[in-house]
């Protein structure tokens, strides 16, 4: 049924709830895994060009090292299930970038925050821009227990 999943993760709490879903049913069907990192452009985050931010090859380092962390996290998981995955970190818009990459998917496992209202309006979701649009089916995990927003 689904041969390939895409797992987008941002290291979040209910993003690594996803993340142990997605491998665990990706085990049950022998499926192959995309466990993908999308950093956003640091302009997009506080509005102001790169060269008004003297810190940015610095912070842009930072978030890029906190991506590859996510994805060790999720591929060590992935090891012990004994799950293939491929690792991919790549800049861009994340809703965009997620919804190019289900492409080549058959389901996209994504996590959320449970945001609602107001939270939801000003910050928007990824999980919801992804679910409007997706060409792939969409499995959305909520983090339940401690931690769960």
């Amino acid at each position: 049924m689904y041969s390939r999943i895409l797992i987008p993760t941002d290291g979040s709490g209910p993003s690594e709830a996803a993340v142990k879903v997605g491998l665990e049913l990706a085990r049950s069907l022998q499926a192959k895994v995309t466990l993908l990192y999308v950093v956003e452009p640091v302009v997009a985050r506080i509005l102001i060009g790169p060269e008004t931010v003297p810190y940015y090859p610095e912070l842009k380092r930072d978030l890029v090292a906190a991506g590859k962390q996510a994805l060790e996290r999720a591929e060590d998981f992935a090891q012990y299930l004994g799950v293939t995955v491929e690792t991919e970190l790549q800049l861009g818009s994340a809703s965009q970038v997620i919804l190019e990459t289900a492409n080549q998917h058959d389901l996209v496992v994504m996590g959320t925050h449970g945001r609602s209202g107001l939270d939801r309006f000003l910050l928007g979701s990824v999980t919801q821009k992804v679910l409007q649009r997706s060409p792939r089916p969409v499995l959305v995990v909520r983090q339940t227990g401690e931690g769960a927003s």
